[in-house]
């Protein structure tokens, strides 16, 4: 498989030609990963499982508009998230968030490679009866690091594969759930008298879930053919992705829970060995092709730093990295929600700025030069909208807080802009 020639510079016109099928399957790739199935499962039982799955719908369109406005970002300008980010935050204000970028990507990439470690453990122990949890994160991570080596197209065509084997073991594993326990049982799962979470609250994850996928779609979207082709790829990738996903999550803890067993996200713990392997299978891609998605991300985000930096040399010193700290194992377990939260709070009102920046204050438009180092408007509609995430989040818990966050973050900057900021106080 020949290997792409992958910069931050803004892509030409005949290196965009991936189409939509491709599209669809690489953010299906993307979206059908081990932590959304945990996100499901963590909604039983103190939702009910036909709500749950109704709220995730819901939940995901509005996701599927947020990411489906910032891909059309990339298609239209050809450049990385953070390239462009340049033209809103100014140079500095811009590289600051890709470093930041970089290490919470880096959080999700370790947590999955330990994920993907066990599903993998799991397989070679019934099909092989071999059991070695460190040689499965080991080899787990070294497939993510070694297809990322291939660059975007390399990664395009490999996605495509495995998504769509990912998508029919997954839907096999629920058939065959849903016809060991009929969707009428479902109604029968016995709720929690004591609620951690409302209705409400699930729809914020929800959307946290998307948001947490703003910082990817310009650096794979950027090479699509079209911006058509762009946001219809994302949107139906994502949605079929989450709703297989957190279903899958939704199913597994409403059956276990039904059975009475522990509630879990593994459907694997539920079935005989032979669907169990697939059940396994189906996890161990899923963290593969993520972690491919991931590490490319942080590859942009680090080379946007420095047209210095080599792709490959990039790709290997992280995905090396991430290797290592995999094998941490259940330490990373204990912060994985606190590690969603987080990302939201410093995440969200970055990309709600840059949505507004370039739909409304620019009207799809970009500057040619950025020769401003901070603006300082963009910077301060950012720190504010941190600090009410925080608040909202930890000291006075708000049942909206993603949404809220989102929301504030590009009225801040709209406003600031107007009024305080009418010109680009920045310095250059």
């Amino acid at each position: 498989m020949s290997q792409s020639h992958d910069t931050v510079s803004a892509c030409s016109a005949n290196e965009r030609n991936v189409g939509l099928i491709s599209t669809i399957f690489l953010w299906l790739a993307g979206a059908l990963v081990v932590p959304t199935v945990m996100t499901g499962q963590m909604f039983i039982p103190d939702v009910d499982p036909i709500s749950a799955i109704s709220i995730v719908f819901v939940g995901s369109v509005f996701g599927c508009i947020a990411l489906a406005s910032i891909a059309a970002i990339g298609t239209r300008t050809g450049l990385t998230t953070f390239v462009y980010a340049r033209n809103v935050f100014g140079t500095s204000g811009a590289k600051a968030f890709a470093a930041l970028n970089l290490v919470l990507l880096m959080g999700w990439g370790i947590i999955q490679g330990y994920l993907g470690g066990i599903a993998l453990n799991k397989v070679l122990s019934i099909w092989f009866g071999f059991d070695h949890i460190v040689l499965s994160i080991i080899i787990t991570q070294g497939i993510v690091l070694f297809v990322t080596m291939l660059g975007h197209s390399g990664i395009q065509k490999i996605e495509g594969w495995a998504s769509g084997l990912m998508l029919i073991l997954a839907l096999g594993v629920i058939y065959y759930l849903l016809d060991m326990n009929g969707l009428t049982d479902l109604k029968e799962v016995p709720l929690s008298e004591e609620p951690g979470l409302t209705g409400s609250i699930v729809f914020d994850i929800v959307l946290a879930t998307a948001f947490s996928w703003m910082a990817l779609p310009c650096d794979y979207n950027r090479y699509c053919k079209s911006v058509k082709t762009s946001v219809a790829g994302i949107s139906i990738g994502y949605m079929v992705g989450t709703l297989v996903a957190m279903g899958l999550g939704i199913l597994v803890a409403s059956i276990s829970i039904l059975n009475g067993q522990p509630s879990t996200y593994d459907p694997s713990e539920l079935l005989t060995p032979g669907f169990a392997a697939a059940a396994a299978l189906v996890m161990f891609l899923s963290v593969v092709t993520t972690n491919i998605m991931t590490l490319y991300s942080i590859t942009m985000s680090a080379m946007s730093l420095s047209r210095q930096f080599s792709f490959k040399a990039v790709v290997f010193v992280f995905g090396a990295v991430a290797l290592l700290a995999s094998l941490l194992q259940e330490l990373l377990m204990a912060s994985f929600f606190d590690w969603i939260l987080l990302v939201g709070a410093f995440m969200i009102p970055v990309f709600a700025i840059m949505l507004v920046d370039y739909y409304v204050l620019n009207n799809k438009t970009m500057a040619e030069d950025v020769s401003v180092n901070i603006s300082y408007g963009a910077l301060l509609a950012y720190l504010i909208s941190v600090f009410a995430s925080l608040y909202f989040t930890y000291v006075h818990p708000l049942e909206f807080v993603t949404a809220f966050t989102f929301v504030i973050s590009g009225v801040l900057y709209f406003t600031l802009s107007k009024v305080a900021f009418k010109t680009n106080n920045a310095v250059a």
